[in-house]
Parts: C-alpha cells; sequence; structure tokens
C-alpha cells in the first residue's frame, strides 16, 4: 500500500470529500433538552496535573463532575493520562480545525467513524470530546451509538447502562442517563443495553433522529462514536442526521480502495465528509495523530 498521506491528499483534492450537510439546524428547546442543558452547566471542577479532577462529586447524573479512576482509563485516552504530551497536541489541532469549520457556531452532531474495525475511531472520539471540553467555553456530549462493539464504557470504566439504546427504546429519558465526567461541561452516553439484532431497528426508528434533535438543542457539539462504514449499514442509518462525519483511517493497514468505498458510502447517504484523522501515522513517529479536512489542507 502507498502512503497514507498521498492517499487523502488525492481524495481530498478529487472532490470525494464534498457533500450534503444535514441536520445542520437548531432545534427549538424542550423541556427534555432545558433539563439537559441544566446538567452541563452547572458543575466547577476539572483535571489536575497529574489527569485526576480536583475534586470528587456524587456518583449521581446531577450536573457535578465524578473522579474516574485513572487505573480504570484506557491509556490510550491521552487527553486523560498524558494531557500536556505530542498525541494530545494534535487533538487540540483537531479541535481548532473543527472549530474554524463551525464559525456561525451553530450546534453541531458529529459521526466518528472508520472504514474498517480497530483502526481507532473510539479512541478518536473519547480523547476529542476531552480536548473539545477543555476551557469550559462549549457544552460536550459523547455518546456511543457503536451497539455491535460498545467500547466507550468499557474505555472509561464507567457503568454500561443506562445509554442511547435504553432512551431510544423509551425506557429511560436523556437526561437521565447522562452521565458525568471529570469535566464539568462533559456528558457521557453509553451505549446502553441492546437486545440481540436490534442495532438497526433502534438507529433507524423515528425516535433516533428526536433524540438527536435533543442533543443538539442542549450541547453545541455531540459526537457519537459509530460503527464502521464498510461492515455494517448503521453509519447510513444515523449518519444523516449528523452535520458530518470524521473518518480514522490507521497507518498501513487500511488500503486505499477501502477508504475511497468509505467516503463514497458516506457521500451517498448525503453525510459530509469533515476530513480524515490518520492513526499511528509512522511518517512521524509512533501513535502520531494527523488530520485532513475538505479543503485539501494538511496540518
Amino acid at each position: 500500500m502507498g502512503s497514507m498521506t498521498k492517499v487523502m491528499r488525492k481524495i481530498c483534492q478529487g472532490g470525494a470529500l464534498d457533500g450534503a450537510a444535514a441536520g445542520g439546524a437548531r432545534a427549538a428547546p424542550s423541556s427534555t433538552a432545558t433539563a439537559l442543558a441544566e446538567q452541563t452547566s452547572s458543575a466547577t471542577s476539572a483535571f489536575v496535573e497529574d489527569g485526576t479532577p480536583q475534586t470528587a462529586a456524587t456518583s449521581a447524573v446531577n450536573g457535578q463532575t465524578v473522579r474516574w479512576r485513572p487505573q480504570q482509563v484506557d491509556q490510550a485516552i491521552v487527553a486523560f493520562h498524558r494531557r500536556h504530551g505530542a498525541i494530545c497536541e494534535q487533538y487540540r489541532g483537531l479541535r481548532a480545525r473543527l472549530l474554524s469549520m463551525n464559525l456561525p457556531q451553530a450546534a453541531q452532531v458529529i459521526a466518528i467513524t472508520s472504514a474498517v474495525p480497530e483502526e481507532g475511531k473510539s479512541v478518536c472520539a473519547i480523547n476529542l470530546a476531552l480536548v473539545m471540553a477543555e476551557g469550559s467555553e462549549h457544552r460536550i456530549l459523547l455518546v456511543d451509538a457503536d451497539f455491535r462493539r460498545a467500547a466507550l464504557a468499557g474505555m472509561l470504566g464507567i457503568p454500561r447502562t443506562p445509554g442511547l439504546a435504553d432512551v431510544l427504546r423509551h425506557e429511560v429519558q436523556p437526561a437521565a442517563a447522562l452521565q458525568p465526567s471529570p469535566l464539568p461541561n462533559l456528558k457521557v452516553l453509553p451505549a446502553g443495553k441492546v437486545p440481540d439484532g436490534a442495532h438497526g431497528e433502534l438507529l433507524g426508528s423515528g425516535g433516533a433522529a428526536a433524540v438527536l434533535a435533543e442533543f443538539r438543542s442542549a450541547f453545541d457539539y455531540t459526537f457519537l462514536d459509530m460503527p464502521p462504514i464498510t461492515t455494517v449499514s448503521d453509519v447510513s442509518l444515523l449518519g444523516p442526521q449528523c452535520d458530518g462525519a470524521v473518518i480514522v483511517i490507521q497507518m498501513q493497514r487500511t488500503p486505499e480502495p477501502t477508504v475511497q468505498q468509505a467516503v463514497r458510502t458516506l457521500q451517498a447517504n448525503n453525510i459530509k465528509v469533515l476530513g480524515a484523522v490518520l492513526s499511528r501515522c509512522a511518517e512521524h513517529g509512533p501513535g502520531y495523530y494527523d488530520y485532513y479536512d475538505s479543503s485539501g489542507d494538511h496540518d
């Protein structure tokens, strides 16, 4: 396989990253959205230098912060364990690019996905949500929408339920399913309990669109950890409700035709490709994350 750097440049320059954004309008606030927003704005805490919170709060989802146990948080979550490291700075570069692409500062729902499994999309989603929440300027929601291989709860050491699946089945209200984090303006929604074979049924339901509208009203940025594009159809069910997608691509692993197929699939479903994150980029050193956006520029 050739250099993935050249692959991404060719895709961007060829117009393959042009697409129609969907779901960009801010929904009118509802009682549920108001409850979500109140949770997002009432707490005051942050990390200390070693990556642990300054204060521990109750475990109830009441807008306060909670302590994540460092030994239970996956070491790949550099925005928690190594906040001042080089890789974390790459995520801050990605944050800056996303913010610059959203100058109207409209509420955004962004899918984080990959072409094939195990390219690092869940790691990217968590780290990006954490750096986006730094400074408390934006209300951030991180959602596990990969019902087939839910990973966020396990990587963060938090309860797996209730979650998105429980909300979509109308068994719990969205505000009651959100979990606090060490940062006051970051909430996490795990995948929850998913019945066997009900993955597509839940994500493709009309209730899913309504729930995303609630999130859009209550949060500035909602990041959805979505399944891989080329293996299942789940992205095409929920993706059109998003403002765009970021594709995570592992260097020296994902073939160019597979990446192109993934981009074409997103375009066919009117999902705007915001850019690509290259993981394990050997050209810059182990673990480096690089980013390409739809303008074709390279950071």
